[in-house]
């Protein structure tokens, strides 16, 4: 998806159509999660053990995006995401299935009963496949499209969830572009990057001498949106302290700075943003109930590029254009190393490897997704190479899975040297050995979400 200055011109929009899905409800009834019980409202849904899925459990021995299921015309689409241990129908192993009747499938220490409903999940998808600088030709993506053609004509809060990189701030943006607010400012937050004690500032403003270095008054995020839209990017990772004052100016629709004394009245529309799944959140007191269903009266959730391979080629067309003209062409051979590829970085990363292949005209995989550092003298096979292109992730994620890959690297080779004894291990090492446990236990747990080729996070 592009930047802010590649949005292109609003074009009329076509009536919506809806296309009938069959759905489901997913009841956990064995397991560390028996009782938990959800009901398919949403195209697809996804479950493991991690932040960024739509179901999380507690069972340590799935992986964290473990398997989805999706809505279709002719049943419910099983798909597992290259889990370690496996997604089980009966005594098969599967990796994708269409189930027509009511079933359980078993994964690591859960069962998980599935029951097919018998009304119809209408999902309602939109003839465009562009908005603003987003593109996107899949019923996912065309889904997205309808919920934000509707949103767009009222002032309701939006709330976007998706993994980096899927473009949110960009749809955000062409939301706001959309709207009656167009010609008032854009002004957008990224919570996760902001200290603890200047969030109040940054959000809500201060006066002069509020604070040691606030050397002026300041109008903070909201005060400088009025008559347009905030964008609160990241929201899932503000302190519950702040989301409580959020959530007060969410409802009063005025803020006070800080070291104020009189409140302000504020005219903003609230888009917000996070990575994470803040249902599940809400379900393990890591996010406030009230706020959640404050700022999620529209919920748009993104899918990742590698569940809607059939944008990859257009994205790509998209992206080449840009750097080289109209009469630009994303050849075949590229295109098919496009489609094998997990996309750990979604549609940042595929606009970097464009752009790569652009400068270099190679599609040769040690080319595009930089797994040349695993030539002789370089890192170990499969410690960096694996994380893909890291430069596209933020850095905080980045640095994450870098020292994730090594833990991974590092301690078999040092256990292996002593015979598995981790006294003499953690002699080698040169650290403590309560010291050397808890890295090991970390390292372990890090193994058992390792990425591979099917699951990034696995």
């Amino acid at each position: 998806m592009a930047e802010h200055d590649d949005i292109t011109a609003t074009r009329a929009i076509p009536t919506t159509s809806t296309i009938r899905l069959r759905g489901a409800t997913l009841e956990v009834v064995a397991g560390p999660d028996r009782g938990l019980q959800i009901k398919m409202e949403s195209p697809s849904l996804t479950i493991g053990k991690g932040n960024d899925v739509d179901i999380r459990l507690t069972d340590p021995a799935i992986s964290r995006r473990h398997l989805e299921v999706a809505a279709t015309a002719d049943g419910l689409l099983v798909r597992d995401l290259g889990s370690r241990n496996g997604t089980w129908l009966g005594g098969c192993r599967i990796a994708e299935a269409t189930l027509i009747q009511d079933v359980t499938l078993s994964f690591g220490q859960t069962s998980m009963a599935v029951r097919l409903a018998e009304g119809a999940l209408d999902l309602e998808v939109s003839p465009r496949v562009e908005f603003g600088g987003a593109l996107g030709t899949s019923v996912a993506m065309r889904h997205v499209f309808a919920l934000l053609d509707r949103a767009a004509k009222a002032a309701v809060t939006v709330l976007f969830e998706a993994e980096s990189g899927c473009g949110k701030e960009v749809l955000a943006y062409a939301l706001h572009q959309e709207s009656q607010r167009a010609e008032g400012p854009f002004v957008a937050v990224d919570c996760a990057s902001l200290p603890e004690n200047l969030i109040e500032s940054e959000l809500f403003g201060h006066e002069r001498g509020a604070f040691t270095g606030a050397v002026a008054s300041r109008a903070g995020a909201f005060e400088r949106a009025t008559g347009g839209t905030i964008f609160l990017d990241e929201l899932g990772e503000l302190p519950l302290e702040q989301q409580a004052k959020l959530l007060r100016v969410l409802e009063k629709r005025e803020i006070r700075r800080v070291g104020g004394s009189k409140t302000i009245p504020i005219d903003v529309r609230v888009v917000a943003a996070t990575n994470r799944r803040l249902a599940e959140a809400v379900r393990r007191r890591e996010f406030r109930e009230d706020l959640y269903y404050r700022i999620s009266v529209i919920r748009v959730v993104i899918p990742p590029l590698r569940d809607r391979r059939e944008d990859i080629p257009a994205l790509a067309q998209h992206f080449l254009e840009r750097i080289r003209g109209a009469e630009a062409q994303v050849p075949a051979d590229l295109v098919q190393v496009l489609l094998a590829h997990p996309w750990p970085g979604n549609v940042r990363e595929l606009r970097n490897v464009v752009e790569r292949w652009a400068t270099f005209e190679s599609a040769r995989p040690e080319v595009l997704f930089g797994e040349s550092i695993n030539a002789p003298g370089g890192p170990k096979p499969g410690v960096l190479g694996a994380l893909g292109d890291l430069a596209s992730l933020p850095y905080h994620e980045a640095k994450r899975r870098v020292l994730e890959a090594f833990d991974r690297a590092y301690f078999p080779d040092v256990l292996a040297r002593t015979g598995g004894v981790v006294a003499k291990a953690a002699e080698l090492a040169q650290v403590p050995r309560p010291s050397f446990h808890r890295m090991l236990s970390r390292a372990r747990a890090a193994e058992g979400n390792a990425p591979n080729s099917g699951n990034e996070d696995d």
